[in-house]
């Protein structure tokens, strides 16, 4: 059998102390293990900013020529501890291998989080084309490689069992809704359960994605299911989180959220128990967690009683609460299927939603299989608590609702080596860039032109790197740094 040869590729700059341990430790780790290995340092000497993605691609570059079949992209400020750092040829999908590190506690940074160490055989590599050559400073490159990876089908994508042709409902963000009378009673203020399968767009003509770099950023929540007033309900924002708030009878807001991307089916589930006094957020079925900073932790408590509403509608796909022209007026997006109990549902209920749904204390339910399309009305199926709409198309569409995104790993154990932070910073309590407008820059590249699909990067990358190549010096026998100005 064929032995691998692995060719670890680092971007270097002014690292002289982390150079000097990064090479004994790594290089006697994979002797350890038997590993045939050489290491590539991407050195950049000119004097514009650092470019790590493109010291990347350099280091990739050369280890290819030489005859490496595989690489692991790898920081030089984090070195393996034990042996759940493995190395091995990743014969299927890349791998993430810098899993649990000690900066982070030995936990993720976030929970797409793709750096430290990733391991690529070279056809994969050449199928994401590599690194992007365009982030300069700090910050986005990894995210971006990890969206190529997103591009390329190499990610851990898993979904519900939940694949069905249905009637949705279209929301175009500005004059589509759907008016239901409230037949309810008092139902806020006690138990009860919303659960909604929704597909929601961002509104960049109206408002730009919350970026932590923009100093103008302006944070916008998009109604789905509403009862106006103190606004109770489910909705979609800027930032990209779907959110769930309800008000006490002293109008304290109770408030949560978990992330989500723009264009995935979604099944977004409050609870509000009045017996527990608390508040659970499901996404898919999953109560929400602060891990990582993908949510807040559910459930949360609440002071009791809560707010009283009156007799006025709910709403699907606006609030009248704001004027029509307002940003925050309408939801943009696609809405399956809506149900409401009177009742806190268990969540052995909500694990199985998209299975089957209780009936007992269900007081709506809008699957929109059933349209009355003279009359503008949406039939429930449940109670006959029938809707009108306005605007809003009907069509067919095959729905997935696949659950997060994340890289494809193997939870090894890293050391990071001391260093100033060169990423997120809190100044006053705001979130900041330790970097500034170099990082907001690539922030906006990433956020806004790849994940957008604005980006060709089948032009940018590995196939396309330009680079002066200075001359290459032989740091050990199993160590090169390769000097090259861009």
């Amino acid at each position: 059998m064929k032995k691998h040869k692995l060719g670890v590729c680092v971007p270097y700059r002014n690292r002289e102390e982390h150079l000097n341990k990064f090479i004994p430790i790594v290089s006697k780790f994979l002797k350890e293990r038997d590993i045939d290995f050489k290491i590539y340092f991407g050195h950049q000497v000119d004097d514009k900013l650092f470019n790590r993605g493109a010291m990347k691609n350099v280091a990739a570059k050369h280890a290819f020529e030489d005859g490496c079949d595989y690489i692991v992209w790898h920081d030089i400020d984090m070195v393996p501890e034990d042996d759940s750092c493995d190395y091995s040829y990743p014969s299927d999908v890349p791998q993430h291998i810098a899993v649990n590190i000690s900066q982070s506690d030995y936990m993720l940074k976030y929970e797409q989080y793709f750096g430290g160490a990733v391991v690529f055989t070279k056809e994969q590599a050449e199928a994401t084309n590599g690194y992007s050559n365009d982030y300069w400073d700090w910050g986005m490159e990894d995210d971006d490689l990890f969206w190529r990876c997103v591009k390329e089908d190499m990610v851990n994508t898993t979904t519900l069992d939940y694949h069905k042709e249905k009637t949705i409902a279209e929301f175009n963000g500005t004059s589509s809704f759907i008016k239901i009378p409230n037949r309810f009673g008092n139902v806020l203020n006690n138990s009860h359960t919303i659960s909604i399968l929704v597909n929601s767009a961002q509104q960049i003509e109206k408002v730009a994605i919350w970026l932590i770099g923009d100093g103008n950023r302006r944070f916008v929540e998009y109604p789905i299911f509403r009862k106006p007033g103190y606004d109770w309900g489910i909705s979609f924002n800027n930032s990209r989180a779907y959110t769930a708030m309800l008000w006490s009878a002293n109008k304290d807001q109770i408030y949560q959220w978990f992330k989500r991307y723009e264009g995935e089916w979604t099944w977004v589930t409050m609870v509000v128990d009045t017996g527990s006094n608390n508040m659970h957020f499901y996404l898919n079925g999953r109560e929400s967690s602060a891990r990582n900073g993908t949510g807040t932790s559910s459930p949360i408590t609440f002071n009791s009683p809560l707010k009283h509403y009156g007799s006025e509608p709910y709403y699907i796909g606006r609030t009248p609460s704001v004027l029509g022209y307002e940003p925050n007026a309408f939801f943009k997006g696609k809405i399956s299927d809506i149900k409401f109990w009177n009742r806190a549902l268990t969540q052995t209920e909500i694990s199985n939603l998209h299975n089957l749904h209780p009936t007992d204390n269900l007081i709506l339910h809008y699957d929109f299989e059933n349209i009355d399309n003279k009359n503008q009305k949406v039939i429930d199926s449940n109670d006959g608590v029938n809707g009108t709409f306005y605007n809003v198309e009907f069509k067919k569409e095959k729905i997935s609702i696949p659950y997060v995104i994340l890289p494809h790993r193997k939870n090894g154990r890293f050391l990071c080596l001391p260093h100033q932070t060169e990423g997120l910073i809190t100044v006053g309590g705001i979130d900041k860039w330790a970097k500034g407008e170099t990082t907001a820059r690539n922030e906006r590249r990433y956020v806004l032109e790849m994940q957008q699909d604005k980006i060709d990067y089948k032009n940018d990358g590995l196939s396309t790197l330009k680079y002066e190549l200075v001359n290459i010096e032989e740091l050990d026998e199993n160590s090169v740094m390769i000097n090259v100005k861009l």
